[in-house]
C-alpha cells in the first residue's frame, strides 16, 4: 500500500512542498517482573507474550510499589496492558478491591472493554468481574456493577453526576471504601476547560474517599507533551513518577506537507476541503485504508458528502459505486452509529472515516495506511497522536498535511522540522478557576457539608462560602455549611460544554431527536435558516426555541450551506495590571464579551462561492465573563488606519449588524493574535481576539486596542501569559509577516489579500518608536466631544441618594470613569467630601492623583459641587474582592443567555 499512495502523490507531485521520513524503531524487550502473579504469567503465555516491553515492566515495577505513575510513550505502544498487569495484580492478591477506569469518551470506554473481557473470560466471573457505568448502562446491569464489579469503566461526567453525588447509597460506600485504583487514559485530552473541570472533580473525589476511609492511587497515560507529571498532579492532586521511554517498535513513517493550489481567476488558494474531496477518492479507488481529520463538525461533513458524490458521479468510469466506502464519524451521532462506523472499519466495510478529532485518540480501528490532516491540528501532541493512527500493523505509513490559509499552518509549511524536532506543547489547565470551583463547591457541598478543612481541597473556599449563604444555597449549622436544595448541583455542570444548558436538536418530520449540543453551539448552528449536515444528510434549521430548549429542522436538499457572522461587544469590567515598555501599553485584566449572531452566508458545495447574505430578523446574544490582555494601538496607527477608510472597526458610528468587507484595524489584531496563539500554545478556540475602544485616563479620550481573550469564562491562563509575552509576541508579528511569501498581503498574514501588509508592518514598528505615517495628509488630534452636560446638575446632597442617577448619566455622556463607577460598593458623603468605597484590588490601580482628578473633573461637570471639595477612595472590605466581584457575577449572570 505505500506504493500506492506514492503512486496518488506523484499526481500531484506539485503540490508537495516538503516530506519528511522518520525511522523505524526497533522493539526493546525485557522479561516479566518477578513479583507477577504466577495466574497473571499464565494468562501472558496462553496470549503470546514471552515477554513485556520495557515500559510495562517499568510501570508494573513502578505500581507495584504503590506510586502513582504516568506514562507517556507512543500511539500503539501498549500502553493498556501497563494498566492491565498492576490492576489485576491488586485484584487477583484481594478480590474485594476496586478500579476504576477513566476515558474521555464512551467510544474508547466501549473499546477497551473488549480487551478488560478477555482477563474476566480467563480468571472467571467468580474472580474478576468489570462493566462500563456510563448513561447508556441498564438499570439492572448499574446494580451488578455496583455490587460484584472489581473493574468499573467509565467517564468523568459519570463520575461527576452519577458516583460522587450519591456516594452514601446504591451500593457507591463500599466502591469509595475499597478503591484501590484510578486510572486514567489520554491524560493529554484533559487540558483547558475540560481539564479544569476534570480536575475540580477529582478534588470531590477524594474528599469523599477520604470521608470513606481511604486514598486511591493514580496510573495515567499520556501523549507526548511538554509536562505529563505537572498536568497528572494538577488534575490528580498527587505525586506522580513518569515512565518516559518507549520500549515498543514503530514503523517508518513518511509525512508529506501539501500547500493547497492557488487559482488564478479567483486569487485565492483551494480550500483544503476543495483538495480533500480530490485526494479521498483517489485513497477509496486505490483500496488504501485511510483516516482524515477535519477540524470542524460542519467541514467533516461538507468533505464527506462532497468524496461521496464523486465516487458516486459516473459508477461507469470507475466500474463500482464506493460511495459507500466513505463514513463521516464526529460527535453528535449516537452510540449505535458510532459503534456501527468502528466496526466497519475494523472489518473493512469501510476504506475511509472522515473525522473530527474525536478518533484521535487510541480507539481501536484497525490497520490504516494514511493519515490525512484536514490542516495542522493546532498542536504538536495533537498531530503526532493523528500520525500515530497509521502504521498499527508494522508496514510503512504516509501522512498528507494539508495547509490551510493560516499562519501556523504556513509556518509548519516552511519549517517541517520545527514541526517534528522541537518539543511538544505544555498542557494548560487553571483548577482554580473561580467560575469552575464555585460549581464544584455547590456540589461538594451537596455531597458532604463544608467545614472549613475543606480549604486544602478547594483553594477559594473562603472567597465562595459567604456569597453562597447570602445567595440562600448554602445554611450554616454547628460550624458547617449544607446544601439547601434537594437536587445536587453536580447535575448542572457541564464539563465539556461552555454553558451547562443543552439544546434538543429534533427532525419536525420524523420526531426524533437527532443530537443535543449546548446553547452557545445551538445559537452558532441552528440558528434559523441554517444549513445543518449529519452523515452527509442535510437539514434546515426552522426554529431555534430557547425557552424549551429545542431547535427544530427539517431534512432538505440544498446545494449550499451556511456560516454565521458574529460581531462582538467587549467591556471591560476590572483592570488587574497595566505596564508600559517601549510605546507597548499593555494591559490584563477581566472584560464581559458579547458575541452576537446576527445573519449568515451561504456557501456552494463543491465551488465554495458566497451565494450571499442573509439578516437574522433576532440576534442570538451570548455573554461571557473572561480574562483579556489588551495593547492599545499608537494614536499615529489609528489615525492612519481610519484615513485609508478601511478601518470600520474604528469608526465611532459603526453599526454592529453591517459586514465590513475589510479592515485594517482586523489585519493589525490578526497578526498579533497569530503570533500570541504561537507563542503561549494555543488553538482556536484558547485565545479569540478583537478590537475595542476605552478610555484613557489622562486625556480623557478614547483610545483603541486590540485585545486577546480566553475564550472560557473566568479565562484559562492564556491572556494572562500574552500580557507576559506582549513584546516578544509584537516582534514574532512582525517576523511572521516578513517571512509570508506573498507580496502585499494575504489571509494567512493580514487576514485578507487586500490589506497592504506594509502598512501592518509599519503599524507594528509604531510599538517602539513613533513613526510618520506613510499617508499623507494625517496629521492632528481627533476631535475631542464637548465636555459640558446639556442637563440639569445634581445637587451636591443629592448624590449619595441619587447614585443610580449619576452613574446612568456618566453613561450616557460617555464620562471618564464610566465602567469604573459601576464598580462602586458603597458611597458616602459629607459637605465636601464623596467617599467611594471600591474592591481592594482596584484601588491599586485607580487611587491615584491622576484619577482623582479626572473624577473631580466629571463630577464638577454634571453635579453642584462645593467650591473645594474632595474624593476619597477606600477598600470595600478586608477581603481579596476582585474574586468576590468575580464570583458575584459568575452568579447574576448564570442564567443569562
Amino acid at each position: 500500500m505505500s506504493s500506492a499512495v506514492s503512486r496518488i502523490l506523484a499526481k500531484h507531485n506539485d503540490r508537495i512542498i516538503a516530506t519528511r521520513s522518520i525511522k523505524a524503531r526497533d522493539a526493546v524487550f525485557v522479561d516479566p517482573p518477578h513479583q507477577l502473579h504466577t495466574e497473571l504469567q499464565k494468562w501472558m503465555k496462553q496470549n503470546g507474550y514471552k515477554q513485556l516491553y520495557s515500559h510495562q515492566a517499568e510501570m508494573f515495577e513502578k505500581a507495584h510499589a504503590g506510586k502513582s505513575v504516568v506514562i507517556t510513550t507512543g500511539t500503539a505502544s501498549g500502553k493498556s496492558l501497563s494498566f492491565y498487569l498492576p490492576v489485576m495484580q491488586r485484584i487477583l492478591e484481594n478480590p474485594s478491591r476496586r478500579a476504576i477506569f477513566i476515558y474521555p469518551t464512551k467510544a474508547l470506554t466501549k473499546d477497551q472493554y473488549r480487551n478488560i473481557k478477555e482477563f474476566v473470560a480467563f480468571f472467571g466471573e467468580n474472580r474478576i468481574q468489570a462493566g462500563i457505568y456510563d448513561g447508556d448502562t441498564s438499570p439492572n446491569e448499574r446494580s451488578r456493577i455496583r455490587e460484584q464489579a472489581n473493574i468499573i469503566l467509565t467517564n468523568p461526567d459519570m463520575i461527576n453526576a452519577g458516583f460522587i453525588p450519591n456516594h452514601n447509597k446504591y451500593g457507591f460506600p463500599h466502591i469509595f471504601a475499597n478503591l484501590d485504583t484510578i486510572i486514567i487514559d489520554e491524560l493529554h485530552a484533559y487540558r483547558g476547560a475540560f481539564g479544569s473541570h476534570v480536575s475540580n472533580v477529582f478534588r470531590r473525589l477524594l474528599r469523599i474517599c477520604e470521608y470513606h476511609g481511604n486514598r486511591p492511587r493514580f496510573l495515567c497515560s499520556s501523549a507526548t507533551i511538554a509536562n505529563p507529571k505537572e498536568l497528572a498532579e494538577n488534575i490528580c492532586h498527587t505525586t506522580f513518577d513518569i515512565i518516559e521511554k518507549d520500549g515498543s517498535p514503530m514503523p517508518a513513517k513518511h509525512i508529506h506537507f501539501f500547500q493547497p493550489e492557488y487559482l488564478e481567476e479567483a486569487q485565492r488558494k483551494k480550500a483544503v476541503s476543495e483538495e480533500l474531496k480530490v485526494i479521498l477518492p483517489e485513497l477509496v479507488l486505490s483500496g488504501i485504508r485511510s483516516i482524515t481529520f477535519c477540524q470542524s463538525r460542519r467541514e467533516t461533513e461538507v468533505v464527506t458528502k462532497e468524496s461521496r458524490d464523486i465516487l458516486a458521479s459516473d459508477p461507469m468510469e470507475y466500474g463500482i459505486n464506493l460511495s459507500d466506502k466513505v463514513s463521516a464519524y464526529r460527535g453528535g451521532y449516537t452510540p449505535l452509529e458510532r459503534a456501527k462506523i468502528e466496526k466497519d472499519l475494523v472489518d473493512g466495510a469501510l476504506l475511509s472515516v472522515v473525522s473530527t478529532n474525536a478518533l484521535e485518540l487510541g480507539i481501536d480501528i484497525g490497520t490504516l495506511d494514511a493519515v490525512v490532516m484536514g490542516g495542522f491540528p493546532g498542536t504538536r501532541a495533537s498531530f503526532w497522536q493523528q500520525l500515530g493512527r497509521a502504521g498499527r500493523s508494522g508496514s510503512e505509513a504516509h501522512a498528507i498535511v494539508m495547509l490551510k490559509e493560516r499562519p501556523l499552518d504556513q509556518y509548519v509549511g516552511k519549517h517541517p522540522d520545527w514541526l517534528l524536532h522541537a518539543d511538544s506543547e505544555n498542557a494548560i489547565i487553571d483548577r482554580n478557576n473561580l467560575y469552575i470551583q464555585l460549581s464544584h463547591i455547590r456540589a461538594a457541598s451537596s455531597e458532604l457539608p463544608l467545614t472549613i478543612d475543606d480549604i486544602a481541597y478547594f483553594p477559594d473556599l473562603g472567597e465562595i462560602i459567604p456569597l453562597l449563604v447570602k445567595e440562600g444555597e448554602l445554611v450554616e449549622q454547628n460550624s458547617t455549611y449544607q446544601w439547601s436544595g434537594d437536587i445536587s448541583p453536580a447535575h448542572e455542570i457541564s464539563l465539556r460544554n461552555v454553558s451547562g444548558d443543552t439544546i434538543k436538536i429534533v427532525d419536525m418530520d420524523k420526531q426524533e431527536t437527532v443530537t443535543v449540543v449546548d446553547i452557545v453551539q445551538a445559537k452558532k448552528e441552528f440558528y434559523p435558516g441554517a444549513i445543518y449536515l449529519h452523515d452527509s444528510v442535510q437539514y434546515k434549521s426552522i426554529q431555534l426555541d430557547l425557552e424549551s430548549k429545542t431547535a427544530f429542522i427539517k431534512e432538505v436538499d440544498s446545494n449550499y450551506y451556511t456560516e454565521p457572522h458574529k460581531p462582538g461587544d467587549i467591556v471591560v469590567l476590572t483592570e488587574h495590571e497595566h505596564e508600559e515598555q517601549h510605546r507597548i501599553n499593555r494591559f490584563f485584566g477581566d472584560v464581559r464579551v458579547t458575541v452576537n449572531v446576527t445573519g449568515y452566508k451561504m456557501i456552494e458545495f463543491n465551488t465554495h462561492q458566497n451565494l450571499g447574505f442573509t439578516d437574522l430578523t433576532e440576534i442570538l446574544r451570548t455573554r461571557m465573563d473572561t480574562e483579556a490582555c489588551w495593547v492599545e494601538i499608537p494614536d499615529i496607527v489609528v489615525r492612519t488606519f481610519v484615513a485609508t477608510g478601511k478601518a470600520p472597526a474604528l469608526e465611532p458610528d459603526k453599526s454592529p449588524n453591517k459586514v465590513p468587507r475589510y479592515d485594517y484595524s482586523e489585519g493589525l489584531a490578526h497578526c498579533l493574535r497569530a503570533a500570541a496563539a504561537m507563542r503561549v500554545m494555543a488553538t482556536d478556540s484558547d485565545l479569540e481576539g478583537s478590537i475595542f475602544s476605552f478610555n484613557d485616563v489622562e486625556t480623557k479620550r478614547n483610545k483603541y486596542a486590540v485585545v486577546l481573550y480566553d475564550g472560557y469564562p473566568g479565562g484559562l491562563g492564556f491572556s494572562e501569559k500574552t500580557f507576559d509575552y506582549m513584546d516578544d509576541i509584537i516582534k514574532n508579528a512582525g517576523s511572521l509577516l516578513k517571512d509570508c511569501s506573498c507580496k502585499n498581503g494575504c489571509p494567512v498574514c493580514v487576514g485578507d489579500h487586500r490589506i497592504d501588509k506594509n502598512l501592518i508592518l509599519w503599524a507594528l514598528r509604531n510599538f517602539y518608536k513613533e513613526l510618520s505615517s506613510p499617508l499623507s495628509g494625517v496629521i492632528g488630534e481627533r476631535i475631542n466631544r464637548p465636555q459640558q452636560s446639556a442637563l440639569p446638575k445634581i445637587l451636591w446632597k443629592d448624590i449619595q441618594e441619587k447614585w443610580a442617577d449619576v452613574l446612568d448619566r456618566f453613561q450616557k455622556e460617555d464620562r471618564f470613569g464610566a465602567k469604573f463607577l459601576k464598580e462602586v460598593i458603597k458611597v458616602d458623603q459629607t459637605a465636601e467630601m464623596l467617599v467611594l468605597y471600591l474592591p481592594a484590588s482596584i484601588l491599586k490601580i485607580a487611587n491615584n492623583d491622576t484619577v482623582l482628578k479626572g473624577l473631580k473633573n466629571e463630577f464638577a461637570l454634571i453635579t453642584e459641587t462645593p467650591d473645594v471639595f474632595t474624593i476619597s477612595m477606600r477598600a470595600g472590605t478586608e477581603t481579596d474582592i476582585r474574586k468576590e466581584i468575580k464570583i458575584r457575577r459568575m452568579m447574576g449572570n448564570k442564567d443569562e443567555e
